[in-house]
């Protein structure tokens, strides 16, 4: 997605999604835009100052657009505000906690053989540790789904890896090359699930 498609792009999502409820709930009233007013610019300032990076273009042009946003995917209810963005291991440590879990699990399938090395095997634990430790919890609400960006995991572009975690899947954090990247597949989940499909 180019960054500064954000703005036609939601308002496509808003509508799809308003005529997707009013489809299934008629005499609900419309829902409208999903999302907020743009973030202030030292409303955007601020998080950089508390992340201790610069934001990811993509996700850094979505908060000029709007600071959060309703129902990302048909799992995530709320994006979370600017002023509410922060380390994961801080605002739900038992998310923090099941990420470490399933790091832990794919790092014992990985040194199954016999012969690996007791010194790599513990810069991999400490390399797998860091990456939640350092995770950035962007949603708010949900159906036990969490949406994440990891600042230490920059491409050339700037672009954090981003992640969602669904506790009910019965899968690990499923990675994304950008926040872009994650709001495209939340949306295309949301139009495999809620609109209906040609014959």
């Amino acid at each position: 997605m180019k960054i500064h498609a954000w703005e036609p792009f939601l308002h496509t999502w808003s509508a799809e999604r308003d005529a997707a409820r009013r489809a299934e709930e008629p005499a609900e009233p419309p829902l409208g835009w999903l999302g907020f007013e743009p973030a202030a610019p030292e409303r955007i300032a601020a998080l950089e100052t508390r992340l201790g990076a610069p934001l990811p273009p993509s996700y850094r042009a979505f908060l000029e657009v709007t600071d959060g946003w309703r129902w990302a995917g048909e799992f995530v209810e709320l994006l979370a505000p600017a002023e509410r963005v922060g380390p994961v291991r801080e605002l739900t440590p038992s998310v923090h906690e099941d990420l470490t879990m399933w790091e832990r699990e794919d790092l014992d399938a990985e040194l199954d053989d016999e012969d690996e090395d007791e010194e790599e095997e513990e810069d991999q634990e400490e390399y797998e540790s860091a990456r939640w430790n350092r995770a950035v919890q962007i949603s708010l609400t949900g159906d036990q789904t969490w949406l994440l960006l990891d600042p230490g995991d920059v491409d050339e572009e700037g672009e954090w890896a981003a992640y969602r975690y669904s506790a009910w899947s019965g899968y690990g954090p499923q990675r994304h090359a950008s926040f872009a990247a994650l709001m495209r597949a939340e949306y295309q989940g949301f139009r495999d699930l809620r609109l209906t499909k040609p014959a």
